[in-house]
């Protein structure tokens, strides 16, 4: 597939050579040019490199093209007296000799004007971000020009890829940073860096895959190209990801060859023009890119290496210490709140409690609540008005306490005696039935009947919101993975989808949809995936000391005590799942879920 799609690419580069000179760019567009010319300059060297300096392979034609116009850009006087110049742009210049020297060209004069540019005590030492001055340093290599500038492994250390970022914080430019610094370092996968000490490689695969995966959900082509040009240049040849990478370059590519930009490529001042010339400018870099994974994945000088997986110490401690506050707040909280709002937080404490082992931590919440429940005038509708996952929480908290609830109980009979008189059931009321049987309101026969008529395919569809179907999710699953099958390839897009959402919801701080998200990634078996871990990371950091999560941004007290509690609720039932599913318990029967889902929707 690499070779195919590798060719195609070149074949469009070449097909379009006119549009990477900058001797006939149109007037505002030379500097943008200059910048094409140097990256496919480095394609073209790279590709020379691997060939001892020549193209003479049959399917080198296209890229002897390329190479004969860089050579002849590179001669022009107008061109190479620029260094002295332009001693900012020194990288534009000083790329496309190193370009020509690589594929055998050494040129004296245009190797003198750049060392003079370096010595210059300018071009070569104005501030640039680590990934910037690994640039310089490589390029400086490439051109076999002195500097006197310390090493890359002296900047390596600053670089955002060796400070292990959370992948649900990075933006695009961040991206960007981190795949660059891995061309540079390993001199696009000839050499295995001077890594700093206490740098995990596994886990900075697992980052880059990780980012790979969102990029490719994104539908962002030019990320995805350049995260599996990190990984080849790592060693990873042979992995899930790389090669859903590779099928999704293919599956975008055109006809002609041509793999599209992400929108929004072009600065405004390029946006005019003919369809021809935005074409190939909003392509042009991505096609490189995908030209130089196919270089990268045939070059035999690249290293190649095993992926293995990254050492971690397992975070249950820190989960549970978290839990345990939590549960501890929402018990206060829930003694204090009205009926409605107690029974939720009451359920999602008894949830946690139970992943806890520890029933006891949500008893005085559940005390509280069940004498309440008794000064009510209807006890039935004060029930009816609750979420299923969470009434049934309260049930099973009170059971595992010792402690009853007459009208709790006459509610789950009378609820139950409703469902036998159904013949199916809608998928989100899946949970509610099995919670049932659960407490010996149903027979397993009854129960059975009713969760085969609930048909989880519609939470396959791509078309509803991420959180909103990982909630449908919870409730359908009731916390027992099994319940989704064994074949887990027919929930891969589900898991991606939701791991695709976690970063906006994290950025624009929808701490109930992060939770839900959580907790499908947890279902579907993705606990210990790099998204959900660290999404499951930014969440743990919005807790109080008090054991409340969020920071509402309000300061009217009822705003904000509201806030809390809600975000309380969902963060640490998705917690607990994640808890349960980590300590390999996701194989046994535990409640979970969100408290979206009416006992009434069931009946």
């Amino acid at each position: 597939m690499w070779r195919t799609v590798e060719g195609a690419a070149v074949s469009w580069l070449a097909a379009h050579r006119i549009r990477f000179d900058p001797g006939v760019a149109g007037k505002g567009r030379v500097l943008f040019v200059r910048k094409a010319l140097v990256e496919v300059a480095l394609l073209v060297g790279l590709r020379a490199r691997a060939g001892s300096g020549s193209f003479d392979a049959d399917d080198d034609a296209d890229y002897r093209t390329l190479s004969d116009l860089v050579a002849e850009v590179a001669s022009r006087a107008s061109y190479r007296e620029l260094v002295a110049r332009d001693e900012r742009a020194l990288l534009l210049y000083a790329g496309t000799y190193a370009s020509q020297r690589l594929c055998g060209k050494r040129d004296d004069e245009f190797e003198r004007v750049i060392e003079q540019a370096v010595a210059g005590r300018y071009a070569a030492c104005f501030e640039r971000v680590p990934f910037r001055q690994l640039d310089l340093l490589h390029t400086l290599e490439l051109c076999g020009i002195d500097h006197g500038m310390p090493a890359d492994s002296a900047v390596l250390p600053f670089s955002l890829l060796c400070a292990d970022p959370s992948v649900v914080k990075l933006s695009d430019g961040d991206i960007y940073a981190i795949t660059h610094t891995v061309f540079y370092a390993t001199d696009f996968g000839r050499r295995i860096p001077r890594w700093p000490a206490g740098f995990d490689l596994p886990r900075a695969v697992e980052l880059l895959e990780a980012l790979s995966l969102l990029s490719r959900r994104r539908e962002n082509a030019d990320l995805v190209a350049e995260l599996l040009c990190c990984l080849l240049c790592l060693g990873i040849h042979d992995s899930p990801e790389v090669a859903r990478a590779w099928a999704y370059l293919a599956d975008v590519q055109e006809p002609s060859g041509r793999v599209a930009g992400p929108e929004g490529i072009l600065p405004p001042e390029l946006e005019s023009g003919d369809a021809e010339y935005r074409d190939w400018a909003t392509g042009y870099h991505t096609t490189i890119v995908t030209a130089l994974a196919g270089h990268l994945a045939r070059d035999a000088a690249v290293v190649r290496q095993p992926r293995h997986l990254p050492s971690r110490a397992t975070d249950h401690a820190r989960l549970d210490t978290a839990i345990r506050r939590a549960t501890a707040w929402l018990t206060d909280a829930a003694v204090d709140a009205t009926f409605d709002d107690a029974v939720a937080a009451t359920g999602a404490a008894a949830r946690a409690a139970h992943t806890l082992g520890e029933p006891q931590l949500a008893a005085r919440a559940l005390t509280r609540l069940a004498q309440r429940v008794e000064d009510a005038i209807d006890q039935s509708a004060a029930w009816g008005r609750q979420g299923v996952d969470a009434v049934a929480e309260c049930a099973r908290g009170l059971s595992a306490c010792g402690l009853t609830c007459d009208s709790l109980d006459r509610f789950l009979t009378d609820t139950a005696a409703v469902l036998t008189g159904l013949t199916a059931v809608p998928v989100t009321a899946a949970g509610g039935v099995a919670r049932l049987r659960d407490l010996g309101r149903l027979t397993e026969q009854r129960a059975g009947s009713l969760l085969a008529s609930a048909d989880p395919a519609s939470l396959l569809a791509e078309d509803h919101e991420p959180a909103a179907t990982a909630a449908a999710l919870a409730q359908y699953a009731d916390g027992q993975p099994h319940r989704l099958g064994d074949d887990t390839s027919t929930w891969q897009p589900v898991a991606e989808r939701f791991a695709a959402a976690l970063p906006a919801t994290c950025r624009n701080y929808r701490l109930e949809e992060v939770a839900a998200l959580l907790q499908g990634l947890g279902l579907l078996g993705w606990a210990d995936h790099r998204i959900t871990r660290d999404g499951a990371d930014f969440l743990l950091r919005q807790q109080h000391p008090t054991g409340a999560f969020g920071y509402p941004a309000h300061d009217g007290h009822r705003e904000r005590a509201t806030a809390l509690r809600i975000w309380t609720q969902s963060c640490v039932v998705a917690l607990s799942s994640l808890y349960d599913a980590q300590r390999g318990g996701q194989r046994r029967a535990q409640p979970g879920g969100s408290p979206n889902c009416s006992l009434r929707t069931a009946g």
